[in-house]
């Protein structure tokens, strides 16, 4: 279900450079800090671009609301040259998010800036393990994939919510040299897959379907993925942002950005 969308001007509070090319920054919403779910979007309107920009919800504390975006484009680049106490006009919270599972092993396989709705995500599991009676059975994990370690973000934060990392660079520069999904077809092989487990992912659409091969060999593995998709509106109307799935094209921006891999591949 959808979360009850608004249209805010929110003041910035931060806009912070992380690494090269990638910024974070944070404002308050109480409302979108109420009723937002991993996975769900703001859409941004930029004064240098005709189209609103989505990007996901990275994490939310309190009242306060971030977003982890790298700069591709005019619009990104406008963002990250705001500053503290700007205004910026967002839609949201927009989309269908994960669809979180108790009770069972949580991988989440971030590809580049794909990491960004994914810790979220993990505040959310961690959350939902606090009361389940399996806690000390379960196991949370995160794959960290990038081009090198310049681009690998966010392993303090997932390691202060008692997850554990594991990072593969395609130049060997941090971590195992390759792919994120190397490390999620290692992972799963060292399983006891009796314990149920779930894949949570988000990145390019390349990283899909290498998961996609990896996945099909377990047949109850259940697997999530959050699309990157260009959008237009944003709302539905437009279809910009269209993929095709089993049952016919659907919109990622209304029926996503999250989709069972099963729909897909």
């Amino acid at each position: 279900m959808q979360a009850k969308v608004k249209q805010f001007n929110v003041k910035l509070r931060e806009v912070k450079k992380v690494k090269d090319d990638i910024f974070l920054l944070s404002f308050q919403s109480s409302h979108i800090a109420r009723v937002a779910q991993p996975g769900n979007f703001l859409h941004l309107k930029l004064q240098s671009t005709i189209l609103r920009r989505p990007l996901s919800i990275h994490k939310i504390e309190n009242n306060l609301i971030y977003i982890l975006f790298k700069v591709r484009g005019r619009g990104t680049k406008a963002l990250a040259q705001k500053r503290k106490n700007d205004r910026l006009d967002i839609i949201g919270p927009l989309g269908n998010g994960f669809k979180i599972k108790k009770g069972e092993n949580s991988i989440l396989v971030g590809g580049g800036i794909g990491v960004a709705p994914l810790l979220f995500l993990a505040q959310k599991l961690v959350e939902c393990s606090t009361f389940n009676v399996q806690r000390s059975t379960l196991e949370n994990i995160i794959l960290l994939g990038a081009k090198d370690r310049k681009e690998v973000v966010c392993e303090k934060e997932f390691k202060n919510l008692g997850f554990r990392i594991k990072v593969a660079t395609e130049d060997g520069s941090k971590g195992q040299k390759g792919f994120v999904t190397d490390l999620l077809k290692k992972q799963l092989m060292a399983y006891d897959l009796e314990l149920r487990t779930h894949v949570y992912a988000c990145g390019p659409k390349g990283m899909f379907y290498q998961i996609s091969k990896i996945v099909k060999q377990y047949k109850d593995l259940d697997t999530q993925l959050s699309f990157e998709q260009f959008m237009g509106c944003g709302l539905g109307v437009c279809c910009a942002c269209v993929i095709l799935t089993k049952a016919g094209y659907k919109k990622v921006c209304q029926d996503g950005p999250v989709f069972s891999l099963k729909e897909i591949y």
